[in-house]
């Protein structure tokens, strides 16, 4: 394993969930197409947290939890999908979970620009039809805690269980469920991505597993999990980029880890600066969310600093913009989409707040 230190610049309370309103806007949609060149951001009604791009259709999808899921919500309550314009971040409308629902973590879209989430506090897989405002839920095991989704290239879908420690794998068509279970015991599997190739990698994020997994998706929903050693402590959220190397945030400790799947060997890239000179001892970052642009560079939040960047790993440098509140807390929504802009979410602000190419030099 190789460290690289990047060249530079106690957790926060949620607040209770609120409602804002907002007017219903849908834009023509002739205008999803052509997206701004300024920064922008609009608020969400409630605590938001994973971002869905659908770029067919033209919209910005965020799941709105309205809690910080621990890795459950306290008590379960619906939450909200939120639609978004692509071409300039407004708002269009709130999507308001039925009752039986609950809280909205993570999203993806499928073809037909449905909505699939997870919802971790009630154990449920969840899917909406915008166009007809239809609602469907299917449940996984018990106390298994859903988290981060995708859709594999046959249009399945594979999550990771959180609390059940397996890998969930569902048939939107059939409605068949395949969970299988994670070859070490309690890894707490958090985020989930694809690589060019179709291989599907997660994150192992229990303190002292330090672990990534991987394995080729079936249509039966059948796999064989390999694991990988991290390099970090507790990896968090996934990617991959272009070239089909794996990418992870790596949480308290201030990193992002690269695994290369050809020589099976990581990189890890300290992107903390002076900020947080010793990663053994640091109380004031949290690498969450991460993504990979279509040059190569590798995007971050941090919450817990407040800060939002990107590593360019030719050279291990950065480059970052601390967010105007401190206690912003730009956490695990963030994505990149075919324009090169950048979308968070501010977990503390209730934004989404969007970056087109070149806002951050």
């Amino acid at each position: 394993m190789r460290t690289k230190i990047a060249n530079n610049g106690s957790d926060t309370m949620t607040p209770t969930p609120v409602n804002r309103a907002h007017p219903v806007i849908e834009l023509p949609a002739s205008t999803h197409r052509v997206q701004a060149t300024t920064a922008t951001q609009a608020g969400t009604s409630l605590n938001p947290w994973g971002i869905a791009i659908d770029s067919e259709h033209g919209f910005v999808w965020v799941a709105e939890p309205g809690c910080e899921p621990l890795p459950k919500c306290q008590t379960a309550f619906p939450g909200i999908i939120g639609k978004y314009s692509l071409a300039d971040g407004s708002f269009i409308e709130d999507m308001k979970e039925p009752a039986g629902y609950s809280s909205p973590l993570f999203a993806a879209v499928d073809p037909n620009g449905h909505i699939w989430f997870t919802q971790p506090t009630s154990d449920a897989i969840g899917e909406l039809d915008p166009q007809h405002k239809i609602w469907h839920q299917w449940p996984v095991s018990k106390n298994s805690s859903p988290y981060d989704l995708l859709f594999d290239k046959r249009g399945n879908i594979w999550f990771t269980e959180m609390g059940g420690n397996h890998i969930g794998f569902f048939n939107p068509t059939t409605h068949k469920l395949v969970e299988t279970p994670i070859p070490t015991t309690n890894s707490n599997p958090y985020g989930i991505t694809m690589d060019p190739q179709g291989n599907i990698w997660f994150t192992e994020n229990r303190e002292g597993v330090s672990q990534i997994g991987s394995f080729t998706p079936t249509e039966s929903g059948t796999i064989s999990i390999s694991e990988h050693p991290a390099g970090v402590k507790q990896p968090h959220l996934i990617t991959a980029d272009k070239a089909g190397n794996i990418w992870y945030s790596a949480a308290f400790a201030g990193q992002i880890g690269e695994f290369i799947p050809s020589s099976n060997t990581n990189t890890i890239y300290t992107v903390t600066g002076n900020i947080c000179p010793n990663p053994l001892a640091c109380y004031n970052t949290h690498i969450s969310g991460i993504a990979a642009d279509a040059k190569g560079n590798i995007w971050f939040t941090d919450s817990l600093s407040a800060r939002v960047g990107y590593l360019i790993p030719a050279s291990g440098a950065i480059k970052t913009i601390t967010v105007p509140r401190k206690d912003a807390h730009p956490h695990d929504g963030l994505a990149v989409d075919k324009y090169n802009t950048v979308w968070f979410t501010e977990q503390n602000e209730f934004e989404l707040v969007m970056w087109p190419d070149g806002t951050l030099k």
